[in-house]
């Protein structure tokens, strides 16, 4: 089994097996991998049907954005080790900002507002958008690493109008943040695009000019 260890100068994990880092879109898929084990659809068709009342579903529902965002993070900042207490304050502010917008939901489900389509689709949403938990993670990695140049790469089959924007960018200084969708500073994930947190990209980073 591949054992790894965090490589600060590469913003990446190390992979002690074959002796090489490991790719940000491994990780990052491996993270995303995690998060499609979640058991929100049949939440979401239980709390429907009536059968998990709404306080309890959105109880759940809460935990498991809290965990799925931690999980992001810790995976994109490269464990606990790495963490400082302006990493574990992006975390807080993340997830408060999802319970806030899941307060609406839990509303809008007790109020029969939805279809069980819309609400699997709607927390699937939810969990989707902890990938933006992940490139943040990424970010100050990439920053502690020195590392001033930021690339947005597209990875679905059909992207839309606004990655396709981003990564015909190329490689951009990463200060001030190159990418923005009307004026709003856009990461994989976030919602700023299109997409949506359907937004299948990620970003590379490297330290700056021509490599």
């Amino acid at each position: 089994m591949p054992k790894f260890n965090w490589r600060q100068r590469a913003a990446s994990f190390w992979n002690r097996t074959v002796g090489r880092v490991v790719p940000r879109l491994r990780i990052g898929r491996e993270a995303e991998r995690v998060v499609s084990l979640s058991p929100i659809s049949d939440w979401a068709h239980r709390a429907f049907t009536g059968d998990l009342p709404v306080d309890a579903w959105q109880a759940a529902m809460r935990q498991e954005i809290k965990t799925r965002y931690i999980q992001q993070y810790l995976a994109g900042r490269g464990g606990v080790g790495p963490m400082t207490q302006a990493d574990y304050g992006s975390i807080g502010g993340m997830i408060a900002d999802q319970y806030r917008y899941l307060d609406g939901f839990a509303r809008d489900v007790a109020e029969g507002k939805l279809s069980e389509a819309q609400i699997a689709r709607r927390s699937e949403m939810y969990l989707n958008s902890s990938r933006e938990a992940f490139e943040r993670a990424q970010r100050r990695a990439a920053e502690a690493a020195g590392l001033a140049e930021v690339l947005w790469i597209r990875t679905a089959a059909e992207s839309c109008p606004d990655c396709i924007a981003l990564s015909n960018l190329g490689w951009q200084k990463a200060e001030p943040w190159p990418f923005r969708v009307g004026g709003v500073q856009a990461i994989p994930g976030s919602g700023a695009t299109a997409c949506l947190t359907g937004c299948r990209c990620f970003l590379e980073w490297r330290k700056g000019g021509k490599e």
